[in-house]
């Protein structure tokens, strides 16, 4: 097995990322709201499916999840809600979780959903839907104040942190900001 992680993004949907994080045997992915994509992605690369990482509950970051769960049998890693369906090990501020030899801190970053928390590596994060290029996720049942916090968390993270964010809203984020 490779020590060298690579993280592949999964397109889905109009605008989603699904995350595969894989050493060129097996892998984790990061929101898999759609499963054939990830099976596709698995299947051409001829990787083995070991874990699944869960940000938040809404339907396009676990739509695949139960899915995937039965076609591999794998553990699944996410927020502390009894909403999620399929979630082996709930995860909250502070707990630590080790995929493909790799431990990731996972941080509470409320706002966008009241359960949504981040999977942070050594020079990379998965953050969900918190924060994208050129901007931040809606606010649907968090505050301002909520998000606000835990966009301030993020922006602790070492300046050269790659954030792997769920989708790609950059040209829109940029528009609006130049509007």
């Amino acid at each position: 097995m490779s020590n060298t992680l690579e993280i592949l993004g999964i397109p889905a949907f109009s605008d989603n990322y699904i995350w595969l994080m894989h050493n060129g045997i097996q892998g984790v992915v990061v929101d898999p709201g759609d499963a054939a994509p990830v099976q596709a992605a698995l299947a051409e690369r001829n990787i083995e499916l070991v874990g699944i990482l869960i940000t938040h509950h809404h339907f396009d970051h676990t739509g695949g999840l139960a899915a995937l769960k039965t076609a591999h049998s794998c553990p699944v890693w996410g927020p502390k809600n009894q909403k999620i369906a399929g979630i082996d090990h709930p995860v909250g501020e502070g707990d630590s979780v080790v995929v493909l030899n790799t431990p990731l801190d996972v941080i509470e970053v409320p706002g966008h959903t009241l359960d949504h928390i981040a999977f942070v590596g050594t020079d990379w994060v998965f953050c969900g839907d918190t924060l994208f290029a050129g901007g931040c996720g809606r606010v649907f049942e968090g505050t301002f104040p909520m998000m606000r916090r835990s966009l301030a968390r993020l922006k602790q993270l070492p300046g050269d942190t790659r954030v792997f964010c769920a989708h790609e809203y950059t040209l829109a984020n940029l528009a609006f900001a130049v509007a």
